[in-house]
């Protein structure tokens, strides 16, 4: 069975993102197990590890084990990012520099939503995410109006849509059968 990791990174109360998630949730192929990672909850401190990920040495904390074995325990990955000032939020960069190896090939869909279908963010993240070997599959961007409200309703487009369903599809059917 493939595990999918939907990170949903907004940690501001006011936020959309859940909506946002149950979107992608609903696009997820049957027979797939979905982990809601949701970083407001998970709450991990700035980094404090004593060395760069990409050193390859043991963590230190528990914090940094435990999301480390979150992560490396997907098959695949979809991050959800708003646009905030044109990048992502600050919880959605400090997850992502505690691990490096963890990210490697790993497939990943990003979706952004905010003003402009998040043209601005999309383009940042794709190069963080390449930077750190990560296995990009997709960016779609959503839209305030043309895709959904300032208050989360959700009216995307079926292209979009399609393009999700067609994407995880992909990512669910190459995925490594895990034997145990």
């Amino acid at each position: 069975m493939t595990t999918l990791g939907i990170i949903l990174s907004s940690a501001r109360p006011h936020r959309v993102g859940a909506q946002v998630a149950e979107w992608v949730r609903d696009s997820v192929p049957a027979g797939t197990e979905v982990d809601l990672i949701d970083l407001a909850a998970l709450a991990l401190p700035a980094f404090d590890e004593p060395d760069s990920p990409k050193a390859g040495r043991p963590r230190t904390t528990a914090h940094a084990r435990a999301w480390a074995e979150r992560i490396d325990a997907l098959d695949a990955v979809v991050i959800l990012t708003p646009q905030y000032n044109g990048s992502y939020p600050g919880a959605l960069k400090n997850a992502i520099d505690y691990l490096y190896s963890e990210w490697a090939d790993l497939p990943t869909v990003l979706v952004g939503y905010g003003w402009g279908a998040a043209s601005e963010v999309l383009p940042v993240l794709e190069i963080l995410m390449a930077r750190v070997g990560a296995d990009l599959v997709a960016s779609i961007g959503l839209g305030f109006r043309e895709d959904l409200s300032v208050d989360g309703e959700m009216f995307v487009a079926e292209e979009k849509t399609a393009l999700l369903r067609e994407r995880l599809a992909a990512i669910a059917a190459h995925a490594p059968v895990s034997v145990g």
